[in-house]
């Protein structure tokens, strides 16, 4: 039944769910999200009637007619929207698409399959299953194989608007769907995306992502979709030296750049703090090419607000690399030229040594193919009070891909 592998080529389909409040407020919305490269989106009516979301879907159809816009009908039941809508609605998307894992039979369930086969709708339904403010589903692997059956996309959510869902119910879920696909449609941030990358088929997400109930941030969905879309699903790490793609045997990682006070002495405290948090003993350095004068007060707020402790974001010092930053196992660098001056001053890094980029997706020291442009790291300084904390929410991207990577997870 699925169509999902059909329509979408990415590996992770986002579609951003816009609260519909006016169109031009909607079409505000679809322009961020296609812009930043999300795969389409979702409208859903809170405050309006299904008939004014039809409207306004309509009106954005003309606008984006190549676009995929799929809507979400509070106010009607599952089995009545396939009834109410035209061909121009790309996806259709339920809350409670009625299973019961608890029954042989599913009738609520056939009466929606029977409703949209009679209306000879082509799109794409998500249902959802175990989803928020619904009966609790103890039995989720028998829920999930029998939604399958039922629905193009099975669609699950954390305990409520803007709740993650548990990592061991999507596993069991997903383990249950096989490759048909899995949606979670909750919680979904820059901070815990990585959670699901190896699982989940597809995120909607809206919370994680605006600034306000219905007004999209710009950023936030640049970002997240940067983070998304970077997903190698290959684990690297280091033995003997030498970086191999086996999952274990990190010792010790030191970050360079220019003056150790931007991104390298960013990447370091972020890092460490992640690895921390997951009991890892992996040592975490930073040093720059020449002498910095140390992170700058707006970075050191935007890191304690990651609840990396003050006192070690202003005890850190700026530092040039040495002999002790040489022994590191990994050696991860913000600019591709700085690759090649530290190879020349230490030749011993040989096999040690590569870009950022280059680590989080993928690539070993002998096959990194990174042009300068694709490896580089931008620096903060000179950009405004956005563009420095745009910036700094990349660095948080990678920096979250890093430790994933050093844990082999």
């Amino acid at each position: 039944m699925s169509q999902f592998k059909k329509v979408f080529s990415n590996r992770h389909v986002i579609l951003p769910v816009i609260h519909v409040e006016s169109f031009d407020q909607t079409l505000r919305d679809a322009e961020i999200a296609r812009e930043t490269g999300c795969d389409g989106v979702f409208l859903i009516n809170h405050g309006l009637s299904y008939r004014k979301l039809l409207e306004i879907h309509h009106s954005l159809f003309n606008r984006l007619p190549d676009w995929w816009i799929g809507v979400n009908c509070l106010d009607l039941a599952p089995q009545d929207v396939f009834s109410k809508i035209s061909e121009k609605v790309a996806g259709v998307w339920v809350d409670n698409a009625m299973i019961d894992e608890r029954r042989e039979h599913q009738p609520e369930a056939e009466k929606i399959h029977s409703a949209r086969r009679e209306s000879c709708w082509q799109g794409i339904y998500f249902g959802g299953v175990a989803f928020k403010y619904q009966r609790r589903v103890e039995e989720l692997a028998q829920a999930a194989s029998i939604a399958r059956m039922y629905m193009d996309v099975v669609t699950t959510s954390g305990p409520g608007t803007g709740q993650a869902a548990p990592r061991e119910k999507i596993l069991a879920m997903k383990k249950a769907l096989g490759n048909s696909p899995l949606a979670i449609a909750s919680g979904i941030t820059l901070n815990n995306v990585y959670d699901y990358l190896d699982v989940a088929d597809c995120f909607l997400v809206a919370t994680g992502i605006s600034r306000s109930f219905t007004e999209f941030d710009a950023a936030l969905v640049k970002t997240l979709v940067k983070a998304v879309r970077s997903y190698s699903g290959n684990t690297l790490s280091i033995d003997d030296g030498s970086l191999v793609p086996n999952g274990k045997g990190i010792d010790s990682v030191c970050f360079v750049c220019e003056w150790n006070e931007g991104r390298s002495a960013h990447l370091e405290l972020s890092v460490k703090h992640k690895l921390r948090a997951k009991r890892s003993h992996i040592r975490v350095s930073s040093a720059g090419f020449t002498q910095g004068a140390g992170i700058n007060s707006l970075r050191r707020q935007f890191l304690s607000k990651l609840g990396i402790p003050l006192e070690e974001i202003e005890g850190h010092k700026s530092t040039v690399f040495g002999t002790e930053h040489a022994r590191a196992n990994l050696i991860l660098v913000a600019e591709l030229p700085m690759k090649a001056r530290l190879l020349a001053a230490w030749p011993e890094l040989q096999g040690r040594i590569m870009t950022v980029r280059g680590f989080v997706q993928g690539f070993l020291p002998q096959n990194e193919s990174l042009s300068d442009v694709e490896a580089h790291i931008e620096d903060a300084g000179g950009q405004g009070i956005e563009g420095k904390f745009t910036l700094y929410r990349e660095l948080e991207v990678l920096a979250e891909q890093i430790a994933l990577r050093l844990l082999g997870e």
